[in-house]
């Protein structure tokens, strides 16, 4: 069986395909408010590309955010429909745990007005949630936590990322701490509401 892998919570498009939960192939190219209008048509690409039916769809992973309001929305309600379709199983995972590396991580993502979307995880233990902070805030974190690699979308705090894989952060998170009981109850997360 296939499994489809879909983060458009950021300013990149990502789609991947597995068998098995071994990827076979993916994209992964900036789509800045063009997520709408691209990820049907990229998965349809892979699809056809590799001879898969879309029955033959097991499984689906997606970035639920935080992250951009219309990208987040866009991704998981074209996951929750192809879930629907198919009958298939849903794994739904934080899109900042997306830009984690194989190390301890501080993850980052512009929330804009001066503040970053900011969460800390080694693997899947999560060492500080997901949650809104000013950019000083995040500032002052980084400098109290050399040991950790700082990675995601940085370039509005003037840092570098490490590196990181959307798509392979996706792949390891079809498991069962992320898979959904229940597609229906799944929702975009966006944090901005619990800014203070």
């Amino acid at each position: 069986m296939f499994e489809l892998l879909i983060d458009t919570s950021n300013t990149q498009l990502n789609v991947g395909l597995c068998k098995d939960k071994q990827l076979i192939d993916y994209i992964s190219y900036e789509a800045w408010q063009r997520q709408s209008e691209l990820l049907v048509v990229e998965i349809d690409k892979l699809l056809t590309k590799h001879n898969v039916n879309r029955k033959d769809i097991d499984g689906v992973c997606v970035g639920v955010g935080p992250g951009s309001y219309t990208g987040v929305r866009i991704g998981l309600t074209v996951a929750k429909t192809i879930c629907y379709a198919c009958k298939c199983s849903m794994y739904a995972v934080s899109s900042l745990q997306l830009l984690k590396s194989n190390n301890p991580s501080i993850v980052i993502m512009n929330a804009r007005s001066e503040r970053s979307y900011f969460a800390v995880y080694d693997g899947n233990n999560i060492i500080e949630q997901d949650q809104i902070l000013d950019n000083n805030a995040v500032k002052k974190y980084i400098e109290e936590h050399p040991q950790y690699e700082i990675c995601g979308d940085v370039k509005h705090l003037q840092l570098e990322s490490s590196k990181y894989s959307i798509i392979d952060n996706l792949l390891l998170a079809m498991d069962d701490i992320h898979k959904v009981d229940d597609i229906y109850k799944v929702n975009p997360v966006y944090l901005k509401d619990l800014y203070k």
